[in-house]
């Protein structure tokens, strides 16, 4: 039989190798942009209720946050830099328990999550967590060439 110390310190080992691979898994996907398939959309009730409008070449962002959520401040941030960069984005926060019924119908799970949209609201990309400003940019810049060029 195995000594109840040495027992104990193989249980703690075990906990925390677990408790690592999961921190590493999270701060993975932590930020990770998931482009669309084409098929998820926002409503344009949803749209119109958070208050996004784009024209008709336009592709912007919905932020789905919270008051006391502080890794949305630094997306917002990324979002002033992106729109400050390009004529036809524009972007909105919105606090998900204001709009419980856009955050349960896309399974929205936690704050901050953000959606790239186009004008007609199909989502090109989703984020939870804090994104790279470089990983929006490339979607931005894929979206507005489906947009351009809708044959594409």
């Amino acid at each position: 039989m195995m000594d109840p110390i040495l027992l104990r310190l193989v249980a703690v080992a075990a906990l925390v190798a677990l408790v690592a691979a999961f921190g590493t898994w999270w701060r993975r996907r932590d930020g990770r942009v998931q482009t669309g398939d084409g098929a998820a959309r926002l409503a344009a009730h949803h749209l119109d209720a958070v208050g996004l409008r784009l024209e008709r070449s336009g592709v912007g962002a919905v932020l789905l946050g919270s008051p006391t959520c502080t890794p949305c401040t630094a997306v917002k941030r990324v979002l002033r830099e992106l729109a400050s960069e390009r004529d036809k984005f524009a972007w909105v926060y919105a606090d998900a328990a204001d709009h419980l019924d856009l955050a349960t119908e896309h399974k929205v799970l936690r704050v901050p999550t953000l959606f790239l949209v186009d004008a007609d609201g199909r989502v090109l990309a989703r984020t939870s967590g804090v994104p790279l400003a470089d990983d929006l940019r490339r979607v931005l810049d894929d979206g507005e060439d489906l947009v351009e060029n809708p044959a594409a």
